[in-house]
């Protein structure tokens, strides 16, 4: 048997004339073949020597792409040529390889161009040296939006609620933020001008030295600078102007102001909001009340309507629930004019979604002329309707509404049971998502059942009301849930004055209990004396909120402050709501108009109902969120200090080893609902936000109120110690004394 001849390396010089040959650069062989094996064989001395970027440099510890056949530099390429004529033509495979190779026909492979050497000349060195990038390279890059959102976190951390901040020292650091570039400044402007607040009352060195004003500064230095740049005027999305100041005695000096405001209104062609200034419509012409009605893009509106100079009373007959007809004593019909402008108010607010309308004492607008503003709002989403007379707003009137979103009906003595029953039947109410029942009042338990069962895409339920509901007369209820609803999230249920046998609150627990309300998530009920609906919710180890322990207790409203801070003295011809929510049109309209650190300038405070007397009972009078968290709370803690649980530990030998027993809860483990006496608005105490109430949406108290203003002083360490030890820079961070305006949003109201 013939010995097979060990294969023969090929032979290489060592000299300095014969360059070293590395397989990729051999024009008869491919990188993909097999038989290349043995050219790799480099010299260890050559290969340090040639291939090694950095010649002090450890060869292994370089990365793995420099070594890659992809990746071979241009300096450390072996000549061709050379290589060519050294070695000659390719030799035959058993001549390279001994006997292994005897008899295999000799195939030759074109050499594969590597992807990134066949794409241009390549670099020296064989990876990509870091660029360090210049300065503010990567600002350069972000987009605009991102930068508004930074800015919109700086005006929310300045104007929410408990910030010792306010609108004037917001507009001081976007500015300063705005000078630091021209990338800065450009969403700087549009944070400072999309959203313009300006409160309280202008700094008396512009009024009294520089501009020889009584007030209004402020408001005409904004509508110079949106005459002259329209660019600014049209980024102008909401507008709080300041309220009519106290300088403004006179009835001329008032209505200058309010067409101040007009001018500044016809300077802002986008102008959607306008926050915190809701005078009063007497059915009389005015310029702010024409330029608002030009502005086509205004989404939200609030109509406070007082009494016209040529307005009559005349008695109706209203039947009301019952069968014999009152007569009652309300305002008659609009004149034609009135009623043709009023309407034409509405003409170019196309895109308006949400529209408040509330009657002072001797206002009214005619029930027709609802359906006609109904029409001309074709967007129309949010709709609150309050304190209205029978004849001006009643079960008729409910037919007339749009398909709308929200709905809140207050303080409403036109509507009855049986026309909100109608009104629930009918295709148009099929869209209401949130409903609010304010003093309505709805006596009639099968009507909130049917209510719930025909309002199919209902999530948010209000009801607060003084009477309790009540099954007819001689009618009990057998089989649970009673009421049910498959889409109902929320629900707020508040009776102030319940019967004896508080049917109505039994029967709604027994519905939760039985399932009747699977979506609901969230509870709250002022009014839960005996916890009977707390009970149902999950348990919690704290409802009481953070400092309420340190508040004295008071009527909603009440904020534990002195009186002489936070309840004025009102007059007494004071106008007040009847706990059955209807209207007395006897007393006279006063037409004095008191100011008040804590009131509106508009509010018509002296009209404004009282929320409570010393003779009236809890039960009767309600009670504020402080103090049903404060019973929610007690209940709690009594219901840990018993022993609800006990724990025995036995041996093997059925000896008992401990013994130990746990408190109890209030709740269910198993349930989903959440028992929350949160306000809706922060820092108030009011279980429902009302219009004309302390804290409502015409009480700019906050804004007015400067005794405990801002002065800049919060940022008094962003000045500089001098030689003597004061405090240098002051004309940084200090401004006129100006109380904190805190907005009351319209969806709190729904």
């Amino acid at each position: 048997m013939m010995e097979m001849e060990p294969p023969r390396m090929g032979q290489r010089q060592l000299s300095h004339q014969m360059p070293a040959r590395h397989g990729f650069e051999s024009k008869n062989k491919s990188p993909l073949s097999v038989s290349m094996s043995a050219d790799y064989s480099f010299e260890p001395s050559r290969t340090s020597r040639e291939f090694q970027p950095y010649p002090n440099a450890n060869p292994f510890a370089m990365p793995r792409a420099a070594f890659s056949p992809n990746r071979i530099p241009n300096g450390m390429m072996p000549d061709r040529r050379a290589s060519a004529d050294t070695f000659g033509p390719a030799s035959p495979l058993n001549n390279r390889y001994g006997a292994g190779g005897q008899g295999r026909q000799q195939i030759q492979l074109p050499l594969l161009k590597p992807q990134r050497l066949g794409k241009g000349p390549t670099t020296t060195n064989s990876w990509t040296r870091y660029t360090p990038r210049t300065p503010g390279e990567g600002f350069k890059k972000l987009p605009e939006e991102i930068l508004l959102l930074i800015l919109e976190h700086l005006r929310s951390s300045h104007l929410e609620f408990g910030s010792l901040s306010c609108a004037t020292c917001c507009v001081r650091d976007l500015i300063n933020i705005g000078l630091s570039s021209k990338k800065w400044w450009n969403a700087a402007k549009i944070a400072l001008y999309r959203d313009i607040q300006l409160s309280g009352i202008d700094s008396t060195i512009h009024t009294k030295k520089k501009f020889k004003m009584k007030h209004g500064t402020r408001l005409k230095l904004l509508r110079k600078t949106l005459r002259v740049r329209q660019d600014l005027a049209e980024q102008v999305k909401s507008l709080k102007v300041p309220s009519v100041p106290e300088t403004a005695k006179s009835k001329e000096e008032v209505q200058e102001y309010m067409d101040l405001v007009a001018s500044v209104i016809m300077a802002c062609p986008n102008l959607e909001r306008l926050p915190g200034f809701y005078p009063a419509y007497d059915h009389s012409f005015s310029r702010f009340t024409h330029a608002l009605s030009t502005r086509t893009k205004l989404k939200e509106a609030v109509w406070i309507i007082n009494p016209s100079p040529f307005q009559r009373q005349r008695r109706y007959n209203f039947a009301g629930g019952s069968q014999e007809p009152t007569s009652i004593l309300a305002p008659a019909n609009l004149l034609p004019e009135q009623y043709v402008d009023f309407l034409g108010y509405h003409s170019n607010w196309s895109n308006l979604k949400t529209l408040f309308l509330h009657c002072n004492q001797g206002g009214t607008v005619d029930s027709l002329l609802f359906r006609d503003i109904f029409k001309r709002l074709p967007v129309l989403e949010n709709l609150h309707v309050s304190a209205f007379p029978a004849p001006a707003f009643d079960d008729t009137t409910l037919t007339y509404l749009p398909p709308l979103k929200s709905l809140r009906l207050d303080n409403l003595s036109g509507i009855t049971a049986t026309g909100l029953s109608i009104f629930v039947s009918l295709p148009s109410s099929a869209s209401l998502t949130h409903l609010s029942l304010i003093s309505i009042p709805l006596v009639s338990l099968p009507t909130l059942a049917r209510v719930l069962s025909h309002l199919r895409s209902l999530t948010h339920l209000t009801i607060s009301q003084a009477p309790s509901l009540c099954l007819p007369p001689g009618e009990e209820v057998f089989l649970h849930p009673y009421l049910a609803s498959n889409t109902l999230q929320y629900l707020h249920w508040e009776i102030t004055n319940p019967s004896d046998d508080e049917k109505a609150t039994q029967i709604l627990v027994k519905s939760i209990f039985y399932s009747g309300f699977p979506a609901l998530r969230t509870m709250r009920a002022p009014t839960d004396f005996d916890g009977s609906l707390q009970t149902l919710c999950k348990p919690r180890d704290k409802i009481e909120l953070s400092g309420d322990r340190y508040r004295n207790p008071g009527p909603p409203g009440y904020h534990g402050m002195p009186t002489s801070q936070s309840l004025p003295n009102i007059s007494s011809s004071s106008r007040s709501r009847s706990s059955q929510g209807g209207h007395s049109y006897s007393s006279s309209v006063s037409s004095s108009f008191v100011k008040s650190p804590t009131r509106s300038s508009f509010s018509m405070n002296n009209d404004r109902r009282s929320f409570y007397s010393d003779n009236l009972d809890t039960r009767e009078r309600g009670m504020s969120l402080l103090t049903a968290r404060r019973m929610a709370q007690q209940r709690l803690e009594a219901a840990v200090s018993k022993p609800k649980f006990q724990i025995a530990v036995w041996d093997e030998n059925d000896g008992m080893l401990d013994r130990q027993t746990v408190g109890g809860y209030i709740g269910l483990i198993q349930s989903k609902v959440y028992y929350s006496l949160r306000p809706d608005v922060d820092g108030m105490d009011e279980a429902v936000v009302t219009v004309d109430g302390i804290g409502g949406l015409l009480d700019s108290g906050e804004e007015t109120n400067v005794r405990d203003g801002c002065t800049g002083s919060w940022n008094l360490s962003t000045g500089t110690q001098g030689k003597s030890g004061k405090t240098s820079g002051k004309e940084r961070w200090w401004h006129t004394e100006r109380g904190r305006f805190r907005e009351v949003p319209l969806e709190k109201f729904f």
